[in-house]
């Protein structure tokens, strides 16, 4: 009987089967641990707080606009790209000069849109929308000192409808 020579134990392939997933999921959690601490997911618009493991939602600025009783009609024209916001109070308290449109993207921060808009006349609005709306959106209006805002989610057609915010 001869024997034959074992090798270097870098060339057994038994050694390999079993380190090759070790080192597989050593290369791919580093991957994924990199992605999640260098990329930034800011997804949130509204005011939140977090409490403990729950979220709680800060109302005050919708409360502040309902306290002064703004409501809102806002129109797209996607062809013009005009945007036509008629703010009214129901208490009769003098409307901001400018006012702030923050379209919302529901998952990607990134695609957010936000456009000043510019009184014309007592309670009338107009703005530009400089890119092409789709799918579901949050539409924030508030001024530019923050001390209100009316918010409503809506989703397509956006040139086909009005949307209407507060109490109406």
């Amino acid at each position: 009987m001869t024997e034959q020579p074992i090798g270097p134990w870098y060339k057994q392939p038994w050694l390999w089967f079993i380190i090759a997933p070790l080192i597989a999921t050593v290369l791919y959690s580093s991957v994924y641990i990199t992605a999640s601490i260098v990329t930034n997911d800011g997804v949130v618009l509204e005011e939140y707080t977090k409490k403990a493991k729950s979220f709680h939602e800060d109302n005050r600025l919708k409360e502040a606009a309902a306290r002064l009783g703004l409501s809102a009609t806002l129109r797209f024209d996607t062809i013009t790209g005009d945007i036509n916001l008629e703010l009214s109070s129901s208490k009769n308290e003098p409307l901001p000069g400018q006012l702030q449109l923050t379209i919302g993207h529901p998952t990607k921060a990134s695609l957010d849109i936000t456009t000043t808009l510019r009184q014309l006349k007592p309670g009338h609005y107009v703005g530009e929308l400089q890119t092409t709306l789709n799918g579901n959106r949050k539409l924030i209006i508030s001024p530019a000192d923050k001390q209100w805002q009316l918010i409503k989610e809506v989703e397509p057609p956006y040139d086909q409808q009005s949307f209407l915010f507060g109490n109406q």
